[in-house]
């Protein structure tokens, strides 16, 4: 029994590594057609590391949020970005991001960029990567999915793992 799992595991693995070969194949060759058109970002800036080396970096969430600078993609005018943060900023801080986006002269900033936190991220250890949160939060998978809605949209990972496949399919 034990093995027939396993075989059937490992089946179904790479199953989703084809279907994911299959996505990427095809995302390269619409590519130059892509991006000539509004398009949604999703930057989830995960270390999807071992959870041995995850558990020994200081400051893990902070560290997956260091990359917020990639809310300046939306300084393409076809370019919204969706940004994973690992945890609810405060106001201040997003109003300060908001602000830098006027200043660069962003039009509608908050229309063309959005803060998705999963919501489970506090039922999780601290170790967890934000990938993992975020495919254990449904309400905010659905959220991503109503932003996107009908539009060309695309993953921009961090360090990509199995999970980060995943999540893409």
């Amino acid at each position: 029994m034990k093995k027939s799992t396993k075989d059937k595991t490992t089946q179904l693995k790479g199953e989703s590594l084809n279907v994911w070969r299959e996505m990427q194949s095809e995302f390269k060759r619409c590519w130059p057609q892509i991006k000539t058109q509004k398009r949604y970002e999703i930057h989830i800036n995960s270390y999807s590391i071992s959870e041995l080396k995850r558990l020994t970096i200081e400051k893990f969430k902070q560290k997956e949020n260091a990359q917020i600078a990639r809310i300046f993609s939306v300084k393409d005018p076809n370019v919204d970005v969706i940004y994973v943060c690992p945890f609810k900023l405060t106001n201040e801080v997003e109003k300060y991001y908001m602000k830098i986006l006027e200043l660069v002269e962003i039009e509608a900033p908050r229309k063309r960029f959005h803060i998705i936190v999963p919501e489970n991220y506090v039922r999780f250890p601290g170790h967890l990567s934000l990938t993992q949160a975020l495919l254990y939060s449904p309400a905010a998978m659905m959220q991503i999915s109503q932003l996107v809605n009908d539009r060309q949209a695309y993953i921009v990972p961090g360090k990509a793992s199995d999970y980060d496949v995943k999540l893409s399919i």
